[in-house]
C-alpha cells in the first residue's frame, strides 16, 4: 500500500491562473461598464472571490486530497465541506486516461481517470512520477500480453 499527494506545484500554477483571469474580468468590466459604483462593486466581489479561491478553498481542498494504492485497488479521499471516499478495483476498469501536458513537470497537471462500469475515478493534480506509477500498477495498457509503462 502506498500513499499519494496531490503536486503542491499546482497550487501555485492555479493561483497564477486564477490572479490572470480576475485581471482579465476587471478590466472587461472597467470597459464595458460606464457606471462607477457597478464597476468598484465588482472589483470588490471579484477580488474577494478570488483571495477566499486562492488562499483559503484550494489550499484545504489540496491538503484534503490523498490517494492510497494496494496491489488490487486505488482509493480516493477528498472534500472540503464534503468529505467523499471512492475505491475501484483494478479488475473492473474498462479502461483507463492518462492525462499529461508539455510542461506538466512544472505545473503538477497530471491526470489519471479510470473508467468502470457506470462511473468514473479521477486522480487530479499529481507528480509525473506518482501518475506513472499508478497507471503502471493498474495495468496500463495492455497490448499483446506486454503492459505499457509511459
Amino acid at each position: 500500500m502506498k500513499q499519494y499527494a496531490p503536486d503542491r506545484r499546482c497550487l501555485t500554477t492555479m493561483r497564477i491562473i486564477i490572479t490572470v483571469v480576475a485581471i482579465i474580468i476587471l478590466a472587461a468590466v472597467r470597459y464595458f461598464v460606464a457606471i462607477e459604483k457597478i464597476v468598484v462593486l465588482s472589483v470588490i466581489v471579484v477580488i474577494s472571490i478570488a483571495f477566499l479561491e486562492m488562499f483559503v478553498h484550494l489550499p484545504l481542498y489540496f491538503s484534503s486530497i490523498k490517494y492510497t494504492a494496494t496491489e488490487t485497488e486505488v482509493t480516493k479521499s477528498s472534500g472540503v465541506f464534503i468529505k467523499v471516499h471512492q475505491s475501484v478495483r483494478y479488475s473492473s476498469i474498462q479502461y483507463t486516461t492518462f492525462i499529461s501536458s508539455y510542461l506538466s513537470n512544472y505545473t503538477g497537471f497530471n491526470f489519471i481517470i479510470f473508467f468502470v462500469y457506470g462511473g468514473q475515478l479521477r486522480l487530479l493534480f499529481l507528480k509525473k512520477s506518482d501518475a506513472e506509477e499508478i497507471f503502471a500498477m493498474s495495468g496500463g495498457i495492455s497490448t499483446e500480453g506486454e503492459k505499457y509503462v509511459p
